[in-house]
């Protein structure tokens, strides 16, 4: 019997009013996508910032195997279910915080042995996982088991509420700089991605300070917020990493300033600290 698999950050079909639901922001894809080999992108031109997912995986010959997610505002989604897939799926859902569930409700996970395995039982898939970790108890309707906790859950996972984002397709990118922008930050993406594509170092680690100067400031403005800071230590491979995620968000941004990459790059590091 053919199997679809989902990706999913709401383990229950949301029933509850009372709080928005999680997804699984594009942001969060890219940052997969430019810190692993086996996965590349192609944006969806009908609806921005989703599309398809490539994992590339080698077959019994050896040969790259090209397996293709669709990635929408309902989550991630594999219409193969074989065991080597669904264990890159399962890895992928814990890094997005999310579930790995079958199209008939069955959630796939690995067992204390690290086995993949399978369960229909509820009160496996009955928790949600917020942006930074915290898990929260829910009900099969969707809701806080605990309804004390919907503040926390609120101010935690702002960043993954759907409907308080702005719709890409209406995006204003000739809107000029705020005035206390100065420096790269107020040129456009595609300025970055040329010199990224040319291999221009000095320019690429001019475009990096500048962000990292922009980051730095962005902590010194919630000083008194230290769950709002980006504290993380920038060796090479990091260093490396951020550059694949700015080059990566300006690709598909190419109109957008250079500091909303910046902002995108804050973005996934808070999600992962």
């Amino acid at each position: 019997m053919d199997v679809t698999l989902l990706i999913t950050r709401e383990p229950f079909a949301l029933q509850d009013k009372t709080r928005p639901a999680l997804r699984i922001m594009p942001d969060a894809v890219y940052a997969l996508v430019v810190t692993d080999p086996s996965l590349d992108f192609e944006e969806s031109a009908s609806d921005p910032g989703y599309g398809t997912i490539l994992h590339k995986s080698p077959d019994s010959s050896g040969s790259p195997q090209v397996h293709r997610f669709s990635f929408t505002k309902d989550g991630i989604r594999s219409t193969n279910a074989d065991a080597p897939l669904v264990l890159k799926l399962l890895d992928l859902a814990k890094k997005l915080k999310a579930h790995v569930l079958s199209d008939h409700g069955a959630l796939y996970f690995k067992d204390a042995s690290g086995l993949l395995n399978i369960t229909e039982d509820l009160d496996a898939k009955s928790y949600i996982t917020g942006d930074k970790g915290t898990r929260y108890a829910v009900t099969p309707t969707g809701a806080l088991a605990d309804a004390a906790r919907l503040p926390d859950y609120l101010a935690e996972n702002d960043y993954s509420f759907l409907q308080d984002k702005p719709d890409t397709t209406q995006r204003k990118t000739n809107a000029p700089a705020p005035a206390l922008l100065k420096g790269l930050g107020t040129f456009k993406c595609s300025l970055f991605s040329t010199v990224y594509q040319k291999n221009v170092t000095l320019s690429i680690h001019a475009y990096y300070f500048w962000c990292l100067s922009f980051l730095s400031g962005m902590n010194f403005a919630y000083q008194d917020s230290p769950e709002k800071n980006v504290t993380y230590q920038t060796s090479n491979p990091v260093v490396n990493v951020d550059i694949a995620f700015l080059y990566a968000y300006c690709t598909r941004n190419p109109d957008d300033m250079f500091v909303s990459a910046c902002l995108a790059l804050r973005t996934m590091r808070l999600d992962r600290q």
